[in-house]
């Protein structure tokens, strides 16, 4: 019984943090975008910004110390922190850990953001973009309930949203570039 509640809450885990990751991202979409100007609240949205990622972080370890636990799979410690050393879908699994590693940086960065040029903060913090699409890629080839119904249903969703979010960021951020530019 202990072994399937390890398993169960490394999925719950991935799972969680997987979409908390999308809210992440897309609330810095609407504290860079503004968006939403006049409904919302810079401080309050860089305050859930900045409080998601955290969480992100949190959920990530969970999964991550729930596989070292858990023994239906054999992961050791240093499997889930150095890509490329597991024996599991080595691949998919080094996707993970890349993305842990990106989210990680871009946590810090954002700690001691002082610290960077703004222009180098904001590409450093651009990764969040590709991190999410890795983060999808390990999702998709690397859990037990990959070909499930119910988790291809519900990995599809995030991944077209995140998509979605993407494209959101892409579309309003050229028009807030154009509207920041200068007139000719």
């Amino acid at each position: 019984m202990i072994a399937s509640f390890y398993w169960d809450a490394t999925r719950a885990a991935a799972n969680v943090a997987w979409v908390v990751l999308l809210f992440t991202i897309l609330w810095g979409v609407l504290l860079t975008t503004r968006i939403l100007r006049g409904v919302d609240r810079p401080a309050w949205l860089l305050d859930l910004h900045k409080w998601l990622g955290v969480v992100v972080i949190v959920f990530s370890i969970v999964h991550m110390v729930t596989l070292v636990l858990d023994s239906y799979i054999d992961f050791s410690f240093w499997s889930v922190l150095v890509p490329g050393i597991s024996s599991y879908r080595t691949w998919s699994v080094t996707m993970g850990v890349i993305g842990f590693w990106l989210l990680i940086t871009v946590q810090l960065t954002s700690v001691f953001k002082r610290k960077f040029t703004q222009k180098t903060w904001r590409r450093i913090h651009m990764i969040a973009y590709p991190l999410y699409g890795i983060i999808a890629v390990h999702a998709l080839t690397a859990g037990s309930d990959v070909g499930s119904r119910w988790y291809t249903g519900f990995s599809m969703s995030l991944s077209m949203t995140g998509a979605a979010v993407f494209g959101i960021r892409y579309v309003a951020g050229r028009a807030v570039r154009k509207s920041s530019q200068p007139a000719q």
